[in-house]
């Protein structure tokens, strides 16, 4: 099977836009995915997320962008967590 050339494309166009607990697909102009768009994407195979990491990998800096919210929010939840006493066992999580 090939890379299927509309999808890598959503694949490289898109963002999640966050709304409370609720997630959707935009591209990265924030005009919502079409019910179409969001079927095709789901339909992405292995070598669809291939050839669009390939392209992401060429550029370093869309890959930046994509994760970063999330770098932040890791960051942002271990600067408040308190460190635990010393000499004690965390607790499980």
């Amino acid at each position: 099977m090939t890379a299927r050339p509309e999808v890598v494309a959503l694949l490289t166009d898109f963002d999640v836009e966050r709304g409370g607990a609720r997630q959707r697909f935009v591209h990265r102009d924030g005009s919502p995915f079409t019910a179409e768009e969001t079927e095709l994407i789901g339909s992405t195979t292995d070598d669809d997320m291939r050839a669009a990491a390939g392209q992401m990998a060429a550029a370093p800096q869309r890959f930046a962008d994509l994760i970063a919210p999330y770098i932040q929010a890791a960051a942002e939840n271990a600067a408040n967590r308190e460190p635990p006493a010393e000499g004690s066992v965390p607790a499980a999580e």
